[in-house]
């Protein structure tokens, strides 16, 4: 007579034991799943889609609908250190600068160089915004400086030692993380800075591009970080003010999120910069400066030399 080979079935304490097992390693796999794809994105999605989908209501832009309509084309002409970024109505096109070779580079809405112009009397310059007319305001990270000065049609060079600046000295420590962009409120007449990180800063600045030189009236006052607590960014890459909303849209690097709050400091649209979000094959690697143009177009560029446009869907 065979013996046949009997399993055992399982008894209520294994099935117990299984059951406790699963609901260990499955909490376990899905952090790690998390860090291995930068939740980041998926956290913000989330936040994107059930947080703030009320709040839709109150946005021009709502983010959520946009789709990437120019994925990372190079700019030929620049090789590497891309940062800031900002429009211009009048030109119809977009100045960013290098803070590597002091350069201010004009391109067309297509990511295409127009020109150069060689920048005299700088370190690092991290941030542009055009004001009005021939006026522009740079930022200068190493030295915590704005400077005022003109571009015109015919500039290839600027020399910034006599221009209108001002020194802000957030911090004595003279560590790369401070000035990182700058935008031009046009309804307030104010210039909005934001400072990288430790901590987080948002500046809003009046009396400098308008004032007195002889008298300046100099006002400049930090906007509360809690105010923008609800989306939290790991830093702060660059900022741009959207004149039809009134909101701002903070763009992080490290976090690879565009973040729109209102003017009470709410969050109410996220744009993630990551691959598979808004039609991305890629996620964008550094993002360093933004831009909204007239027709709600987002304008990104990223180190090293990569340009990137989103538009609404239809």
């Amino acid at each position: 007579m065979t013996n046949k080979l009997r399993i055992p079935r399982a008894t209520t304490s294994h099935r117990i034991l299984i059951a406790i097992a699963f609901a260990i390693a499955l909490p376990l796999a899905l952090l790690t799943m998390i860090h291995s794809y930068k939740a980041d994105a998926l956290l913000r999605h989330l936040i994107n889609t059930f947080v703030l989908h009320d709040r839709y209501a109150g946005s021009t832009l709502n983010l959520n609908r946009y789709r990437v309509a120019i994925e990372a084309r190079e700019i030929a002409g620049i090789n590497d250190d891309l940062s800031g970024l900002t429009y211009n109505i009048e030109t119809n096109t977009l100045f960013s600068v290098l803070n590597g070779q002091p350069l201010i580079v004009e391109l067309d809405l297509e990511g295409r160089l127009l020109r150069k112009i060689e920048v005299r009397g700088v370190k690092d310059m991290e941030g542009i915004t055009h004001v009005e007319g021939n006026r522009y305001v740079i930022a200068d990270e190493y030295d915590q400086r704005l400077l005022l000065l003109e571009i015109n049609d015919e500039s290839d060079l600027i020399d910034v030692t006599n221009v209108p600046q001002l020194s802000l000295g957030i911090t004595a420590n003279g560590k790369n993380k401070e000035f990182e962009g700058v935008s031009w409120d046009d309804i307030n007449r104010r210039l909005l800075v934001v400072k990288e990180r430790n901590p987080l800063s948002i500046f809003e600045i009046t009396g400098f591009v308008d004032g007195d030189r002889q008298q300046p009236n100099l006002n400049v006052s930090k906007i509360t970080p809690h105010k923008f607590s609800n989306i939290k960014l790991r830093d702060f890459s660059s900022i741009t003010y959207h004149d039809e909303s009134g909101h701002l849209v903070l763009l992080s690097d490290e976090s690879r999120m565009a973040a729109e709050y209102d003017f009470k400091g709410r969050a109410v649209g996220a744009l993630a910069l990551w691959r598979e979000f808004h039609g991305l094959q890629k996620n964008v690697p550094q993002a360093e400066g933004i831009a909204i143009g007239p027709d709600n177009s987002i304008y990104i560029v990223s180190e090293p030399n990569l340009f990137y446009v989103f538009k609404p869907a239809d």
